[in-house]
């Protein structure tokens, strides 16, 4: 049987390690194998990509230019092929973000990033955090509502169309914490980082998305 290859796009904005792990205890003994992309890529040989992200939108943006990872990103995304953005790695499927200066994002899924705005919180909203179901999904189904994520950021998805609106989590407000167009997923936590829940999740996008 010929195996499925995942992608795992080392963006350079942080330490691929945890997911990296994650993914390798998942696929042990599955037909599927794990391929880290770490510049251009022939995206047809891809069935899955997944791309964690930390730090700055335009520092992401900058660094896949960089390594010539962001056309064939782009065009594969285009195309609806299965992809789960974590963090900074879903925000730039915006059209835009407004990190520092305003950057323009891949432009797949509707919206801008902005900046956390209120004087009651702290900012970055960091810890665990639940998220509310807003429909089921092949990834994320009734036994995850209301489950804790381990979030870390200071900036949301904003004006987003609600169909494309998985989940959603509280902070002081109500914003985006799971997305969806297609075969195209975003979370704005950190699944890797979320014991067995978010393990769960990655494990349902690999094997039943």
């Amino acid at each position: 049987m010929k195996k499925k290859v995942i992608g795992l796009i080392d963006g350079q904005s942080g330490n691929i390690g945890s997911i990296n792990k994650a993914i390798k205890e998942i696929i042990k003994g599955k037909p599927y194998q794990l391929k880290i992309i770490r510049g251009e890529f022939d995206y047809s040989l891809f069935n899955k990509i997944i791309l964690p992200g930390q730090g700055a939108y335009a520092t992401l943006i900058s660094n896949l230019k960089k390594l010539k990872i962001y056309k064939p990103l782009k065009t594969y995304l285009e195309n609806n092929r299965s992809y789960l953005g974590i963090c900074v790695g879903m925000q730039i499927l915006s059209d835009q973000g407004h990190e520092d200066k305003t950057t323009r994002g891949l432009g797949i899924i509707a919206g801008e990033i902005n900046k956390f705005k209120s004087k009651k919180l702290i900012i970055p909203h960091m810890g665990w955090n639940s998220i509310r179901l807003k429909k089921e999904d092949s990834i994320i189904t009734n036994n995850l509502d209301n489950k804790d994520f381990y979030f870390v950021h200071s900036y949301i998805f904003q004006n987003i169309k609600k169909s494309n609106v998985l989940a959603n989590t509280h902070y002081g407000k109500k914003f985006p914490s799971i997305i969806k167009k297609g075969n195209i997923y975003g979370v704005q936590f950190h699944p890797e980082k979320s014991h067995k829940y978010g393990l769960n999740l990655i494990k349902n996008y690999i094997l039943k998305s």
